[in-house]
């Protein structure tokens, strides 16, 4: 397995695993890419970063989008990692672990102080997966959001 930054012409290949990563997390629903809106954050505007990964056919198997958070505690900036998905066939054959050890890596390089990112509570395999490479389960948060309604209905008041 080869692990690559992501080029503007891996945009559809990411966008089918972003769609298959949704099936499998029961979010099918909450998919709404415009891939030109995509290519342009991800690729133009570089508001986040991938990595993909690619079997020994030259497809692309698996990828990785992220981008770069601060910590005020540690004054210092770090890596969250947005999504992590390898296609079913591709798992157990070290295709997440090349993607992880890409972002330690570049956190190692660059200095950062984490490198961070969620899981279900239900993804079993996946939390399985995470704490074998010495991961830790951070307890004492809730997580927000608010969507884009949300945020216009604040700004209208």
């Amino acid at each position: 397995m080869i692990v690559r930054k992501a080029k503007k012409e891996d945009a559809n290949a990411i966008i089918s695993l972003i769609n298959e990563l949704a099936k499998y997390e029961n979010m099918s629903d909450q998919v709404d890419i415009d891939e030109a809106v995509f290519t342009s954050h991800l690729f133009e505007k570089q508001l986040a970063n991938a990595l993909v990964t690619v079997s020994d056919d030259d497809k692309i198997v698996g990828y990785a989008i992220y981008f770069y958070s601060f910590s005020t505690f540690l004054g210092r900036a770090g890596i969250y990692l947005e999504d992590l998905y390898i296609k079913p066939e591709f798992r157990g054959k070290k295709a997440g672990l090349a993607i992880i050890k890409e972002l330690a890596e570049i956190c190692e390089q660059e200095g950062y102080g984490r490198l961070e990112w969620e899981c279900l509570d239900w993804n079993e395999p996946s939390i399985k997966f995470y704490e074998n490479l010495g991961a830790k389960k951070q307890s004492g948060w809730i997580k927000f959001r608010m969507t884009k309604e949300d945020m216009i209905k604040l700004t209208v008041k």
